[in-house]
């Protein structure tokens, strides 16, 4: 039982990834070249850990099918992230418009995000993937969001 829940765990940033793709198709996107940009790499919510984060395999597979994958997250350390994955945040105000959202952590920071904040990052009819139920699903529709949750 235990190595099976491993290895549906380690399965997920795949699954993750591939949801988001599907999402992306879904609403006319090109994929090679396309932009999702990723809310979070911690490992867990409001902390600045980034051991053993999975967020990381879902951005790995994104690249794998020839997205420029943009990471934000206000609790991690840059230069750890550069260090420990390669992924050098940037600041949401540095996020560009973007063909997909990816909220992978729910920092209380994007939580107080109003939809139309998370929507400014986002082609209109884009696709947002809430990785942890953690946004208002009729309010992020309600800006013309395409959404899917795990």
């Amino acid at each position: 039982v235990i190595l099976a829940g491993r290895r549906i765990n380690d399965g997920m940033g795949k699954f993750i990834a591939e949801q988001t793709i599907k999402q992306m198709i879904a609403a006319g996107c090109a994929i090679k070249g396309a932009k999702v940009n990723v809310l979070g790499l911690t490992f867990k919510e409001d902390c600045a850990d980034l051991r053993n984060s999975k967020v990381i395999d879902i951005i790995h597979e994104l690249q794998t099918y020839g997205v420029e994958v943009i990471v934000t997250d206000p609790d991690a350390d840059a230069d750890e992230a550069v260090h420990e994955y390669g992924v050098r945040p940037v600041k949401w105000a540095e996020l560009p418009k973007a063909d997909a959202i990816v909220a992978a952590v729910a920092h209380k920071s994007y939580k107080a995000l109003s939809a139309a904040d998370l929507a400014a990052k986002v082609v209109a009819g884009g696709a947002f993937i809430d990785v942890k139920a953690a946004f208002d699903q009729k309010a992020l529709e309600a800006v013309g969001l395409r959404v899917w949750r795990l």
